[in-house]
């Protein structure tokens, strides 16, 4: 395993980080972390509304319950707690705006885990200037509490975590010197956080990147990287996509929601590697993937979009099903798009656009869908 160092921080992490947010049971997690710590990952992004059931059954415990009796020096941990304004759900560390509500998140959090204090402690998911205004303006902000743990040994170092525009996260680290770890959304094909990427690396920031799969998007083969790529021929995308985010200059670990074994043994030998990917390849690489998905942006599965539309169709299920098939070329998808009958058929879209209002791309759900109709009526003439 690699290890990298947080910014200035003088944290050490490894390359490969845990998400925690994709175990299916408390026993998949105790079990997909363990054998983790045995390969060296000691980065943990915790969040309590994961895997919520209870103030005593969600993600936070679920960790805890993981990592009892494991040497503390073994792990970096990281927690956060949602800025929002509005009605607070404290114990689930959503909505928080007072000084008050953010300690009681720190509090509930540090005994959900058993832990003495955490390295990192990170605003959750701050990606517009509201999300900003919430934590960190006035005497009473949750970021007063954040300062006060970590004055009190409670909490390291502070950070956020944002899925918001790259020009919106400079100018909070720079407002907020406090903030020496942010966690972004970047992959080879959402490369519009590179600037984030570049800022951090030159202002001592470390930068943990989430979704670099794009959701369990990006796996599988791809003739088209091996041909741009011939050293890398039959690697698997998932790989390749690691291997692009690690050789990336800024990028200090990338999280990884892994919940089985093998995950989390392909990924860990991504990130044993020195060098993952060299600057030549990584250009090579994007040629590749531009010419492979002609321009097309890709659905993330992110479920913004659920409940938008109003015939009831789940629109980031056919959208995952749209790009394997007419992006990466999954024949075997053909039987999915076939059995599309019911609440599932595309033919249901009226191309209102609510999904598009919802979508944070912004993508041509609608076109898409036209096409999956086209796709369906060729295969049942078949």
């Amino acid at each position: 395993m690699q290890y990298r160092l947080v910014g200035d921080t003088g944290v050490s992490v490894s390359a490969l980080g845990f998400g925690t947010m994709r175990y299916t049971s408390p026993e998949n997690a105790r079990e997909v972390i363990q054998a983790g710590l045995e390969l060296g990952v000691n980065y943990f992004d915790i969040g309590s509304a994961y895997h919520w059931r209870s103030p005593e059954e969600n993600g936070e415990t679920w960790v805890g319950r993981a990592i009892a009796g494991v040497p503390r020096e073994r792990m970096v941990l990281s927690a956060k707690a949602q800025p929002r304004l509005g009605e607070a759900r404290v114990e689930m560390g959503l909505s928080i705006h007072t000084r008050d509500q953010m300690w009681q998140c720190i509090e509930n959090s540090l005994r959900r885990v058993g832990v003495e204090y955490f390295d990192f402690y990170q605003l959750w998911d701050m990606s517009a200037d509201d999300h900003f205004a919430a934590a960190c303006e006035g005497q009473d902000s949750p970021l007063q509490a954040m300062r006060e743990a970590r004055d009190q040994g409670l909490v390291r170092h502070l950070g956020f975590t944002c899925h918001g525009s790259a020009e919106q996260a400079i100018r909070w680290l720079g407002d907020i010197p406090d903030f020496r770890i942010c966690t972004i959304y970047y992959n080879f094909n959402d490369r519009a956080s590179e600037e984030i990427v570049t800022y951090a690396r030159e202002h001592g920031v470390g930068i943990v990147i989430m979704g670099p799969l794009r959701g369990g998007i990006l796996v599988g083969e791809s003739e088209v990287f091996g041909r741009a790529l011939p050293e890398l021929a039959g690697v698997p995308v998932q790989e390749v996509a690691l291997r692009f985010l690690l050789g990336t200059d800024g990028v200090t670990t990338v999280i990884s929601g892994m919940k089985a074994i093998s995950e989390l043994e392909q990924n860990a030998r991504v990130a044993a590697m020195a060098e993952p990917m060299t600057a030549d390849q990584r250009a090579r690489f994007m040629a590749a993937f531009e010419e492979f998905t002609h321009g097309e942006g890709l659905c993330t599965n992110c479920r913004y979009c659920a409940g938008a539309c109003p015939e009831g169709l789940p629109v980031s299920q056919h959208m995952s099903t749209y790009q394997l098939y007419e992006i990466f070329g999954m024949t075997n998808m053909a039987t999915q798009i076939a059995a599309m009958t019911g609440n599932m058929d595309p033919g249901l879209c009226t191309g209102c656009g609510k999904c598009v209002e919802a979508c944070p791309q912004s993508l041509p759900i609608p076109r898409r869908m036209e096409r999956l109709k086209e796709i369906a009526a060729s295969l049942e003439r078949e």
